[in-house]
């Protein structure tokens, strides 16, 4: 009974230091994380402007292209 419960208290003693060990990495990576989604979140507008600007024009391209 007592080796059962050994078993089971190693096992989970090897799991929480696992969840430890990512939980540390994670809290470590996420403030890089945070600054890139600031990042995408500045230039998303200006993507969105230039996006929209080769839709109007690619139309134009495509018809000088093919007709020249």
């Amino acid at each position: 009974m007592i080796s059962g419960f050994t078993r089971e208290f190693e096992r989970f003693t090897r799991e929480f230091l696992l969840f430890t060990r990512e939980f540390e990495r994670f809290t470590r990576e996420f403030p890089l994380f945070t600054r890139e989604f600031e990042r995408f979140n500045r230039e998303f507008p200006r993507f969105t402007r230039e996006f929209r600007c080769f839709t109007r024009e690619f139309p134009l391209f495509t018809r000088d292209f093919v007709f020249s």
